[in-house]
Order: C-alpha cells, then sequence, then structure tokens
C-alpha cells in the first residue's frame, strides 16, 4: 500500500500570497490608526487646556461680580502675575466671608513653565489664554495627569489678594 499526497483540491490553509495580502492590509489600517489616534490624543489636551482656561476666566467672572475686576499687567517673563491671580482666586477668608468665594478649586497647585512643548495657560491682562506647545513664553502648565492637584493649598495669615 502506498502512501499517496492529497491533491490539492482538497488542501486546505492559506497561500502565501493571500497572508502577504492580508498582512499588508493590516498594516495600511494600524498606520491608519496609530496616525487619527495620535491625532486624537492631541486634540484631547488642546480640548482639556481650554476648558481650563475658561475655568480660570469664569472665576475671574464671579470674581468680579462680587468684588472687583483683576488690574494687573501682563508680565511675559514670568508666571508670577499668573500664580498671584490664581492664588487670588482661591482665596476664601476665614472671617471676612465673599460669597462664592473660592472661585476656583482651593485644591489646584498650578506649576510654571516656559517649555514649548507644553500647553500652558497666559494671562494677558484681561482674560487667560492658551499658549500650545511650539510656542515660546512662560505661563502656567497644563497637567494632564492632575500631578497639579492635592491638599488645599495653606494662605499665610497676611495674604493679601492681588489686582484691586
Amino acid at each position: 500500500m502506498r502512501y499517496r499526497l492529497p491533491s490539492s483540491r482538497t488542501q486546505k490553509g492559506f497561500s502565501l500570497v493571500e497572508l502577504i495580502v492580508t498582512v499588508g492590509v493590516l498594516g495600511i489600517i494600524t498606520g491608519i490608526a496609530i496616525t487619527y489616534y495620535g491625532g486624537t490624543l492631541d486634540s484631547s489636551k488642546r480640548v482639556v487646556a481650554k476648558e481650563m482656561a475658561e475655568t480660570l476666566n469664569l472665576g475671574l467672572k464671579k470674581h468680579a461680580q462680587v468684588n472687583y475686576a483683576f488690574n494687573l499687567a501682563a508680565n511675559d517673563s514670568s508666571a508670577d502675575d499668573e500664580t498671584a491671580i490664581v492664588r487670588s482666586l482661591q482665596f476664601h477668608h476665614p472671617t471676612d466671608l465673599v460669597p462664592g468665594a473660592p472661585f476656583v478649586r482651593p485644591n489646584w497647585h498650578p506649576v510654571a513653565s516656559n517649555s514649548a512643548e507644553e500647553f500652558r495657560l497666559r494671562w494677558n491682562g484681561r482674560i487667560f489664554l492658551v499658549v500650545e506647545p511650539g510656542t515660546a513664553g512662560t505661563g502656567l502648565k497644563v497637567a494632564f495627569q492632575a500631578s497639579d492637584y492635592g491638599e488645599n493649598y495653606d494662605f499665610p495669615d497676611d495674604f493679601v489678594p492681588v489686582g484691586g
């Protein structure tokens, strides 16, 4: 009895050409998906940065309705003006209660940055604007992993809000 190889019509499996075409198509789909994902991540960061700026600007508006509008010149060489405004919006006097205070979250600890690779929030003398990566200048760094949140800021006894 001789062993016979099965004929080509009854063999099962994929040919080399079919496998190469399948791998090529999967490679193209993966390339498109990675490009799309990268763009989505950048768009998401842009949206978060804009929301942070809107939150600060809303706090400015609420503060102005109850107290005064901030009159503080923009300083493009440092982020001291941005930090001072945020601390003033976070301030809640223990005895002299102001309706609506604090006007922004008191547990946010912004960090100054001048890195052109990061999203930053910059005070322009009137409102906060988003500074996108690739643009020079200083501002408050937008941290996307919430590393800038913690315990409420502990104000010194002699703290005086700025911008009045």
